[in-house]
């Protein structure tokens, strides 16, 4: 399953890497004194996030841990692991006796993400700023069904026709935007960031704009 979702998504991650290669081979060109190579440890990072919501009718608990390494100075490009735990209340009816039944969701999956940072300005805060860009899969199994033309007993919110069987839903989110860093020791820093989904769909646990504050930490 995982990987139909790369090969459907192969423009994408192309589209990614070549962004990366070409700041990669733009820092590299500057004419800068040159530098001591950073020993690998010192490159790679740890962090994520950690976020909850909860409102009248839903509930949302996210997991998610990453490793990033620095190609750069200014570039960081990593993985990350993602959990999610995603409930609606009252979500469907029975058009049989019109009880109503919640959307409850275990989501796993992963993401690629780069990160950029305005460093070069030399300008407080915004040597601060980065530039985000990300893609995430996720898959979760599904209590009800979705079916066409009405054929289903149950009916969600959106008006859309299920039955009550189990379905394996896959769906992908491509993220791009930015954010500001706030430093608490030389290699670490916390961040805010807001991300704009450009492959909303149905299921997708998160609305435009996807706001994520979390924590990197260097070794």
């Amino acid at each position: 399953m995982v990987i139909n979702i790369l090969k459907k998504n192969r423009r994408v991650f192309v589209t990614l890497l070549l962004i990366a290669v070409s700041l990669f081979s733009s820092e590299q060109n500057v004419n800068n004194p040159k530098k001591e190579k950073k020993p690998f440890k010192d490159r790679l990072y740890v962090g994520g996030s950690l976020g909850f919501g909860f409102g009248s009718q839903s509930t949302l608990i996210d997991v998610s841990p990453v490793l990033g390494y620095a190609l750069t100075d200014d570039l960081i490009a990593g993985l990350g692991l993602t959990y999610k735990y995603y409930q609606y209340n009252d979500y469907y009816l029975n058009l049989d006796n019109n009880e109503l039944s919640d959307f409850k969701s275990n989501m796993y999956g992963f993401s690629v993400f780069a990160r950029y940072f305005l460093t070069k300005t030399e300008i407080p805060v915004i040597e601060n700023i980065f530039l985000h860009a990300e893609i995430e899969p996720l898959i979760f199994i599904n209590n009800f069904k979705m079916m066409p033309y009405q054929n289903g007993n149950y009916l969600d919110i959106f008006g859309n026709y299920y039955i009550k069987e189990k379905e394996q839903i896959s769906l992908t989110g491509i993220f791009l935007g930015g954010g500001l860093r706030q430093m608490i020791s030389e290699r670490s820093y916390l961040y805010i960031e807001v991300l704009w989904n450009f492959n909303e769909e149905l299921y997708s646990p998160y609305s435009n704009p996807r706001i994520r504050i979390g924590l990197a930490a260097g070794f």
